[in-house]
């Protein structure tokens, strides 16, 4: 219903600055390539390593969030970790 997308929230694009990075075109790669991770090894050892223009555009909405660096490596741990999950349960039907 129309009043429930009222009460929705979104980014003000007033807030998100442009950046040449996030402007260039490029092919996308999984989400452990874009974010420097291996999926053979364990999720939760390894240090998010995102590509440059992955970066930017998530410090942008991380800073807007007020995020800690912590609870930005978190994102990044979960996010791996669910698509290495419905992966492996995708190999597994």
């Amino acid at each position: 219903m129309v009043y429930e997308v009222n009460n929705l929230l979104a980014l003000a694009p007033a807030l998100m600055k442009t950046s040449r990075l996030l402007l260039e075109k490029r092919d996308l790669k999984s989400i452990f390539e874009e974010l420097g991770m291996n999926p053979a090894r364990p999720i939760r050892e390894q240090k998010p390593n995102p590509l440059p223009d992955r970066k930017a555009l998530d410090d942008i909405v991380f800073n807007i969030l007020g995020l800690t660096e912590d609870e930005r490596t978190e994102v990044y741990w979960a996010v791996c970790d669910l698509v290495k999950n419905r992966l492996e349960k995708a190999r597994s039907v």
